[in-house]
């Protein structure tokens, strides 16, 4: 293949809610730029790039799949992005590498909740916008619908470039209103426009819809709006310029037609990737850390290499595959790059343009062009590469924090490491899910961002590692802690069972402190009545204590002890009696000071629509939650509120059930605060009771 410069790149990441037919997409644009000898079909499973197992199965993209093609003396690199709701970090990572968003508008259902919120995304990166309205040929499919829709979403800089000649089983092509030319296509796939004249019944809308287009575009540039308000039109050559300057600066939305499935309208999408959309060159800077500060830093052709790892995929029988962009310079073959983040160096091996599992080798990767790493010893996602004079790193994707949560033990006693090993490998693919073994409620804890993902992840453990785990409900992480003093509160611990004794005798003073503060121990003793060396033995005790807890099982937080008296024997007093009275001067002194339960209480921000508003504040109150806000974003509504841990342990469903799954929410820790008492009651009586049942 031959060898692109960055101005003759272009980057498209295909984005949208799922089932909209992203891959059948890239299947079509891939047959008819040849770079493919025949279009793949998720629905029969011979898909060229939805090739993972669980892929085929479910018929649905899981994990984002890069392809390219060549057309018009350019490489167009797709990235092919999930588009179910719990992958959508997936596409947050692509987007931030490529120049253009391609977002595709089922031309019957319109604008989906995954495509409402994955234009959030697009929002952050700041890039070009170009829309395609899918499946013209589906039955009850309206392009005049879908286009009325885009622009109350998105404003009249929605313009429309192609419109379909005919829709669902008529849909037989597309008219450009750039050039004026209709085309007409088969319905076998072959993807080749036959240029026909425009229907005598279109012409008038080809009209005035182009003159529209003149008129939107003329109002991004001062000249070309007095070359339009003179002549009252813009030459041809004006309005492509135009056009791809509106593009570039965001002022100017395409909307184009078609349908993937049956390849119809592909071609003219090329034809506007390729003409109109902005060059991997257009990129002058990208987001930086160097030193813990952000900045942009500064990209060119012929600069230091800079590359920044933002997928990852493992491979049977190949191994670790890592994806880069390279922004800044080139990398080739024996090349050795400072792996900024971790302080190590890697020495480049082979290398490969990626099409679904089709591999082209290459020596060189260069500016603006992305390919495949393999085999490096030490690099992963949000990575970077970089020539040995740069001090920065490309700044790493932030990913969503995850919503859902369970519980796993193995299944098997023993393939615990064989689970966090599994885990491990699956999560160098899938950067949307955490696993960790939280000491305070002695669980493993398996997050995610939606049940789907959470049963993938699971069946990917069982057939690529051949371990399985049974699931639970997470346990809440509470915590325990008191709300008045014990004052002088004593215990001594005697020991007399031949040989060397044991004794110690204490007095404590134990009091709250402000939330937050956690535990403090303070040595309060005069004179010698306990030897200095065995003060620091009663801390201890205690500490054994906070840890897992006396009323309920759970850590104790936000106390003061003081150790204030006591008394020692001369040849039984030792560390660890100390430590024992420590403990159970502590656990009497917590008791007798009104323990209580404190609840962790989250943060949650729920975008929905706006006819929504009211149900969603209804129902957060009834979880006792305390709302902070709501803020109006166009037809969605931000709303912000306080809520118990224990109360949206299953959000995701509720938001689904109440939104019609057009809801969105985000869930970070914010406090700690008190319990009810009811709640509380029972948590501690069952605690208790399990306490008693195992002895």
């Amino acid at each position: 293949m031959k060898k692109y410069s960055a101005g003759s790149i272009r980057n498209v990441c295909f984005v949208s809610h799922g089932g909209v037919g992203k891959t059948s997409l890239l299947e079509a644009v891939c047959f008819t730029s040849k770079a493919t000898g025949k279009i793949g079909k998720v629905a029969a499973g011979t898909s060229n790039f939805d090739t993972r197992a669980d892929e085929k199965d479910r018929k649905m993209t899981i994990s984002t799949h890069l392809g390219f093609c060549e057309w018009e003396n350019c490489k167009v690199n797709i990235l092919d992005t999930p588009g179910f709701l719990d992958y959508l970090g997936e596409a947050k990572a692509a987007l931030r590498v490529t120049e253009t968003a391609v977002t595709l508008i089922d031309a019957v259902d319109g604008i989906q909740v995954g495509t409402e919120l994955v234009s959030r995304y697009i929002d952050e990166v700041k890039i070009a916008r170009l829309f395609f309205v899918n499946s013209m040929d589906k039955e009850h499919a309206d392009f005049d619908r879908a286009l009325g829709v885009i622009k109350d979403a998105f404003g009249t800089s929605a313009a429309p470039l192609t419109i379909p000649i005919g829709k669902g089983a008529d849909f037989k092509g597309i008219v450009d209103l750039v050039s004026k030319e209709a085309f007409e296509y088969t319905r076998d796939g072959d993807g080749k426009g036959k240029k026909v004249d425009i229907p005598a019944d279109m012409q008038e809308s080809v009209n005035e819809l182009r003159l529209a287009l003149m008129e939107s575009v003329a109002e991004t540039d001062e000249e070309l709006m007095n070359k339009y308000l003179e002549d009252g039109e813009l030459p041809d050559d004006d309005l492509r310029r135009g056009l791809a300057a509106g593009v570039l600066g965001g002022s100017v939305f395409p909307v184009l037609a078609g349908s993937g499935l049956l390849n119809m309208g592909v071609d003219q999408l090329l034809a506007k990737i390729v003409n109109l959309c902005p060059p991997a060159s257009s990129r002058v800077e990208v987001g930086a850390v160097e030193d813990d500060e952000e900045k942009m830093a500064a990209v060119k052709e012929d600069g230091p290499a800079t590359a920044f790892v933002f997928k990852t995929v493992s491979e049977e029988h190949l191994g670790e595959l890592n994806i880069v962009r390279v922004f800044s310079g080139k990398i080739a073959t024996g090349n050795e790059l400072s792996n900024i983040g971790r302080g190590t160096t890697e020495r480049i091996g082979n290398m490969y343009f990626l099409r679904g599992k089709e591999r082209s080798d290459t020596a060189e990767i260069g500016t603006g062009d992305i390919g495949g790493l393999l085999k490096l010893k030490d690099t992963h996602t949000n990575d970077s590469l970089v020539d040995k004079s740069i001090k920065f790193r490309v700044a790493p994707t932030a990913y969503p924090e995850p919503l859902v949560s369970i519980a796993i033990t193995a299944k098997v006693k023993g393939d615990e490491d064989k689970i966090a090993m599994g885990l491990a490998k699956l999560q160098e693919e899938d950067r949307c899910f955490t696993y960790k073994y939280h000491a305070d409620i002695r669980q493993s804890i398996l997050s995610a961002m939606g049940d789907i993902q959470l049963d993938i992840i699971l069946e990917g453990l069982k057939n690529r590692f051949k371990v399985e785990v049974e699931r639970k409900q997470p346990k809440i992480s509470y915590r325990e802690t008191i709300t008045r003093p014990a004052k002088y509160v004593e215990y001594t611990h005697k020991k007399q069972t031949g040989g060397a004794g044991q004794f110690a005798k204490v007095f404590i003073d134990l009091e709250p402190t402000q939330r937050g503060e956690g535990y403090e121990f303070l040595d309060k003793i005069v004179g010698g009545v306990i030897d200095q060396p065995l003060r620091p033995s009663v801390d201890k005790g205690i500490r054994s204590k906070l840890d897992e807890g006396i009323i309920a099982g759970y850590p104790i937080v936000d106390v003061r002890v003081a150790l204030v008296d006591g008394k020692t024997h001369p040849v039984d007093s030792k560390d660890v009696a100390f430590q024992i009275a420590g403990r159970e001067v502590f656990k009497k002194a917590f008791e007798m000071a009104n323990p209580i339960l404190l609840e962790p209480v989250m943060e949650l921000k729920v975008t929905v629509p706006s006819e929504y508003a009211g149900a969603i504040m209804g129902d957060l109150t009834s979880k006792r939650g305390k709302m902070g806000g709501m803020e109006s974003v166009g037809k969605l509504e931000n709303i912000t509120a306080k809520v118990p841990a224990s109360e949206v342990q299953s959000y995701s469903s509720v938001l689904r059930s109440l939104t019609q799954g057009r809801g969105f929410y985000t869930k970070t820790f914010s406090h700690y605060e008190p319990m009810p008492s009811e709640q509380a009651k029972k948590i501690i009586d069952a605690y208790q009771a399990e306490a008693a049942s195992e002895g």
